[in-house]
């Protein structure tokens, strides 16, 4: 059985994001993955090659890109130099686009328009051929390169994401919160979406963004997670959701969210919104608290089948030294 891959989220701060890469490896993590989200955080292509560059082992790639800031080709083109400059180690994280949309005054794009750019990105990762306006489009330059296809990566919240990713990419990752009824219920609709596209279950990895981190207070602990989770829990609020179809508990904030969320203060713990997070909220969506807490909520996750868990806050410093030494090695045993 192949072992599980666990993930940390970082950022494309210029300057920065080498050494926490660096950090990221030593820490013992297999993916780093970077927000691709312009007014927040450095181009993050051109910090994944210097990333790529400056380490060994870990594998890498926006965590996650969008369909509408960078065109189809350009997406590909990038990702695929990124593979090249790490000898194969590049993922493509892609989903409908959050934050970097709405600093730009958009919304995150439709499920009509992600369908197609996922599709056409997938194309030109493996060199084919992509009709634009009449014009046949394709990546010429990799025909020069033997590299494995990078692996499409495609975060995914409500049932259409879900269905989509399934029938698309090559891993799909879940980000529902960290309640195991929730994640089963996202690997339910996926499992089901993926055989009546006709596709081997065993060609794609589930995977899933758990909010954690490690600190000895737990209540501490819940504060320093409390913006990333009003960030999360967000995604299960956008135009279109079906709130009637969601658990009682996130429908109780998901639908506030809808109206109060202030991107403005997107992922900072003191915003207005994150009055909206109460602690019984916390310990449903999220995991935060003592390592042997973290452990045993994570080992809940883990039996459920994932295949990658990437971690969203373990890696702050208030809890990244902690999570390394008393988490991690724990998890792997």
């Amino acid at each position: 059985m192949t072992p599980i891959e666990f993930g940390i989220i970082s950022l494309p701060l210029p300057g920065r994001a080498v050494a926490a890469a660096i950090a990221a490896e030593e820490d013992g993590y297999d993916v780093v993955l970077v927000p691709d989200s312009q007014n927040l955080y450095g181009d993050p292509y051109t910090q994944l090659a210097l990333i790529a560059k400056a380490t060994s082992r870990i594998r890498m790639g926006p965590g996650v890109t969008n369909p509408v800031t960078r065109h189809a080709a350009v997406t590909a083109a990038s990702i695929v130099s990124v593979q090249v400059e790490s000898g194969g180690r590049a993922i493509l994280g892609m989903g409908r686009g959050d934050s970097s949309l709405l600093h730009i005054g958009r919304e995150p794009a439709s499920m009509r328009t992600y369908a197609k750019y996922v599709r056409e990105v997938q194309t030109y990762l493996v060199g084919g051929e992509v009709d634009q306006k009449g014009f046949s489009s394709r990546i010429r330059w990799l025909d020069g390169y033997d590299l494995p296809k990078v692996p499409l990566d495609m975060a995914c919240t409500g049932p259409k994401s879900i269905s989509l990713a399934a029938a698309t990419a090559e891993r799909v990752t879940f980000a529902v919160g960290a309640a195991p009824e929730r994640v089963q219920w996202a690997l339910d609709v996926a499992k089901t979406a993926a055989t009546n596209a006709g596709r081997e279950l065993d060609d794609i990895q589930f995977g899933a963004y758990i909010n954690a981190v490690a600190m000895p207070d737990r209540d501490a602990a819940r504060q320093a997670l409390r913006g990333v989770v009003a960030s999360y829990a967000h995604y299960s609020s956008g135009t279109g959701t079906v709130f009637e179809a969601q658990p009682d508990m996130l429908r109780r904030v998901s639908e506030k969210l809808q109206d109060a969320y202030d991107t403005k203060q997107h992922g900072q713990s003191d915003a207005d919104h994150t009055k909206l997070i109460d602690d019984q909220f916390m310990d449903w969506f999220s995991i935060a608290g003592p390592p042997d807490y973290v452990i045993e909520r994570l080992r809940v996750q883990m039996g459920l089948g994932l295949n990658h868990i990437y971690f969203v806050g373990a890696f702050r410093p208030i809890s990244r030294e902690l999570f390394a030494r008393e988490v991690l090695p724990v998890l792997r045993e």
